[in-house]
């Protein structure tokens, strides 16, 4: 059988969103996550618990860290910028603009205002991309197949889009889709 320790933990932070009993230690403050990041949100809770009961439960919606930007500061621009797409793999295109914008702020980069608007149509694209996968895993959840296909049929739709404006025509022309999202295509 395995040798657990307990580590005790300041209630500093969450000081002002729990009972008083918590501070102290009448009742039990207990991390349950972060989930995977597979399931249908990344989601950490923070239970006060008195015996079985819970008493509180504050929730960290979105929690997960991998480390991504200690590992970006070591690479360069194209290399970091692919890490972006693992941050959330429900928009990796909203977050290859928020890298690619804070670059061209940094080196002071003029963007094309056709690249400004291609960027904005294809993360408002994705973003739709995303509320449909949301709507039907949600419907599946609720019992509604119908919902689930055709939520993923119209996803589909906006897929092949992605496919015919990110696919290279060689193998040369590999970070062209990149260049668009970083703003330097013309």
């Amino acid at each position: 059988m395995p040798d657990y320790q307990l580590e005790e933990i300041a209630v500093g932070p969450y000081k002002h969103l729990v009972s008083e009993r918590a501070v102290t230690g009448e009742t039990m403050l207990l991390n349950m996550g972060p989930q995977h990041p597979s399931t249908h949100g990344v989601l950490r809770l923070l239970l006060e618990l008195d015996g079985e009961i819970i008493v509180n439960c504050i929730p960290d919606i979105g929690y997960l860290h991998t480390g991504v930007e200690k590992n970006m500061e070591a690479k360069t621009y194209l290399k970091a910028e692919v890490m972006c797409d693992r941050l959330d793999y429900m928009n990796p295109l909203g977050n290859n603009l928020a890298y690619s914008m804070a670059v061209e702020k940094l080196v002071d980069l003029d963007v094309p205002p056709r690249a400004q608007a291609l960027r904005v149509i294809l993360v408002e694209l994705q973003r739709i991309a995303s509320h449909l996968v949301w709507l039907g895993a949600f419907g599946l959840d609720l019992a509604a197949m119908s919902v689930f296909l055709y939520c993923f049929r119209e996803r589909e739709v906006i897929l092949d889009i992605f496919e015919m404006v990110f696919r290279p025509a060689h193998d040369d022309d590999l970070y062209s889709s990149r260049r668009l999202m970083a703003g330097c295509a013309g």
